[in-house]
């Protein structure tokens, strides 16, 4: 069979017994099947061919074992013109529907992730299993690269689960596990990994002996012809719009366009409107900058690729104190299907952190992330104690305790004397320089620094940072477990607040400067929200905890100048307590549960300022910015990234910085150095050497 299909490279198809063609998906020389240009006209070749001698039914499935499809490689239209791009849109449609309209039985049998064209093509398909991994998600994340699925896929996720269902998962992206894809009914069943083609087999089977299909929920069909009422339609969508303008302040139009998509009832002319709005979002600079994002993300956890059959998974972690951070990481690790054991002196400590992984994992049940049952296997890889143990199993310490340098330098001396020489020490600091902790080992080379960023489940960038000597392969390694605890890995030098703390903290201290200025706190907030930020600078630092600011102030002043010199009304906000979300008391007031209530009024008292509000919103957001940027720039100066690609995914997804801005250097490059220069100079007129240009920016100006 495949000799008569010619110049299949991407798909092959097998005639399996009672007649069923198997079609399988593997992208040559790739881990996982991103789907090029080519694919379509590919996969429109074997439908072509299969209606010239009809199976009895036909099932989809990847020839990856850990996926099914990661997504289309958007690269590939770069260079096209808006014709090329709308003939291209309108020909996947095609081949879909052709799919769709086979007058076989079709079932996607999806045994990993199922992202973008992927669930497409899934939904094109009359029925979906999916294996019962755990690790298996489904989604259509299109609009975070600022564009809209250009295969049908608005209207046929809408037609399976409903416009109330899929409107959400649309305009946000949003990945699903199985378990909440089978309550939607997105899929129809859940099969076990090994049996998942047989059992797919068996279904198309059962379909030829005129089997009744799958059962659908009566009511949800009412609902869904209630749905297609234009009124109806409308009324819900543009409820939907003013909820979501009044989140991101409309600045993503891939949010909007989905919408007026939505809006069509006729099928048709819905796809003709997919095809218009893909080619208008393809062509923005929203759009360019996100689709950049996502391709050097996926550069950053490929990384020390080179070296990687020298690289194997972690498969056991000692963490070497209990604290939050402890507790967050264990929680990472387990979440990564890795045992792991907490070690403290303090057998209380050990019960707090374990009582905090399993606060994390019972809010992301309620999230959805996971499922209960999971929650109870990974729990179960969690364990604690007073004592050392685990010594030949271990293969990665991982050590955080508090900023100390000596009590470091101790924990990794007494590390090497009980683990397996050949385990990696990896130690959490913020403050303190990898090359001093590591002076004391007898193999410096299997040291690596690593800084993760709190809150630690919403800041996906973890910064590793090798000293002098680590070794390639430790490097290598600390990248890979980064992965796999779901993480963004970012290399950076070892220097003084390495490279987020360093960009983010003038930013932080410029919004308390405000503050003693007379600006009232939710109002500096909102500002910078208006300017795209996920969260005002007031509330990121009640998450990060004043406290831990405060601290790591000394060594921020010593090295790296005055322009790290705290307000001079914090220390009232120390002396008063004010830790944020960690004691319930900071900018903000929380509930019991840890949730934000309200701006807490008696903090000017406390800081003796008086509100008064004598700036624009867009002069707030100009100071805050300017030292951002500034200590943006001077990372470039002192070298402390190697990309600046790099560094914008990590003010994106560790600073909050607005993603439709493509990043910190994307903005840099939009506004030039010139202006920001001459910004800088007025503002140091205005406030002070704290706004004193660096070089680099001089040099460029």
């Amino acid at each position: 069979m495949q000799s008569q299909l010619k110049n299949l490279s991407l798909l092959k198809l097998e005639m399996q017994p009672s007649n069923i063609a198997l079609l399988s998906i593997d992208v040559p020389d790739n881990a996982v099947n991103w789907l090029p240009e080519h694919f379509f006209r590919e996969l429109n070749d074997v439908l072509e061919y299969l209606k010239t001698d009809l199976p009895s039914g036909l099932v989809i499935t990847s020839a990856k074992k850990q996926c099914f499809i990661q997504g289309f490689d958007l690269d590939c239209f770069q260079n096209k013109t808006a014709d090329e791009l709308k003939q291209y849109s309108a020909f996947a449609q095609q081949v879909l529907t052709s799919l769709a309209n086979l007058t076989i039985p079709t079932l996607s049998a999806i045994n990993g992730n199922c992202f973008g064209v992927g669930l497409e093509i899934a939904l094109a398909c009359d029925y979906r299993f999916v294996s019962d991994k755990q690790s298996l998600n489904l989604a259509l994340p299109q609009v975070l690269s600022g564009i809209l699925p250009f295969a049908g896929g608005t209207q046929r996720l809408a037609q399976c689960i409903g416009l109330r269902n899929a409107t959400p998962l649309l305009l946000s992206g949003r990945k699903i596990s199985h378990n909440e894809a089978l309550k939607l009914g997105l899929v129809d069943k859940i099969v076990p990994v090994p049996r998942l083609l047989a059992l797919s087999y068996q279904w198309i089977k059962q379909r030829q002996n005129n089997v009744p299909p799958l059962k659908k929920n009566p009511l949800s069909l009412t609902i869904k012809k209630l749905e297609n009422s234009h009124y109806l339609r409308h009324k819900y969508l543009e409820r939907a719009e003013t909820k979501i303008w009044l989140k991101e302040f409309g600045h993503y139009p891939a949010i909007k366009k989905i919408i007026d998509v939505l809006k069509e009832t006729d099928f048709d002319i819905a796809l003709q409107q997919e095809q218009n709005a893909f080619v208008e979002l393809f062509q923005t600079e929203e759009s360019q900058v996100l689709i950049k994002l996502k391709r050097t993300q996926r550069a950053m956890r490929l990384q020390y690729r080179h070296i990687s059959n020298k690289v194997q998974d972690v498969k056991h972690v000692s963490i070497l104190g209990s604290g939050y951070m402890g507790a967050g990481i264990a929680y990472l690790t387990a979440n990564a299907q890795i045992p792991v054991r907490i070690k403290d002196i303090q057998p209380i400590e050990i019960q707090k952190a374990l009582h905090t992984c399993y606060a994390l994992m019972r809010d992301a049940v309620a999230n959805k992330e996971m499922a209960y049952g999971e929650m109870i296997q990974r729990m179960n890889l969690i364990s604690g104690g007073e004592r050392l143990v685990s010594m030949q199993q271990t293969d990665f310490i991982m050590e955080a305790v508090y900023e100390n340098l000596a009590l470091k330098q101790q924990i990794l001396q007494e590390s090497e004397r009980f683990y397996s020489e050949k385990a990696i020490f990896a130690t959490n600091t913020s403050t303190c320089h990898i090359q001093d902790i590591a002076s004391v080992a007898r193999h410096p080379e299997r040291v690596i620094g690593f800084h993760y960023l709190s809150p630690l489940t919403k800041r996906k960038i973890v910064e590793i940072i090798p000293h002098k000597t680590t070794s390639d392969q430790v490097i290598a390694t600390a990248v890979h477990f980064a992965i796999q605890q779901g993480r963004i890995p970012m290399l950076v030098s070892d220097t003084e607040g390495f490279f987020v703390n360093r960009v983010l903290i003038p930013y932080l201290l410029e919004a308390i400067e405000c503050v003693v200025d007379g600006e009232a706190i939710e109002f500096i907030d909102r500002s910078l929200q208006e300017f795209g930020f996920q969260i005002g600078p007031l509330s990121m630092i009640d998450d990060m905890g004043l406290d831990m600011i405060v601290k790591s102030n000394f060594a921020m002043v010593s090295e790296l100048g005055e322009r790290f010199r705290l307000p001079k009304n914090i220390s009232l906000l120390v002396q008063n307590e004010r830790k944020g979300r960690k004691n319930k008391r900071g900018f903000y007031l929380y509930d019991s549960n840890g949730e934000r209530s309200q701006e807490d009024k008696s903090i000017y008292h406390v800081m003796e300022v008086i509100p008064r509000n004598d700036l624009e919103s867009e002069e707030i957001v100009r100071r805050c910015l300017l030292r951002m940027i500034n200590e943006a720039c001077w990372c470039l100066q002192d070298n402390v990234i190697s990309s600046t690609d790099e560094g914008d995914v990590a003010s994106v997804f560790a600073m909050a910085f607005p993603e439709f801005r493509g990043g910190i250097y994307a903005y840099i490059d939009k506004i030039g150095a010139k202006e920001i220069v001459k910004q800088l100079r007025k503002h140091t007129e205005l406030y002070g050497s704290r706004f004193e240009p660096c070089d680099w920016l001089l040099e460029r100006a």
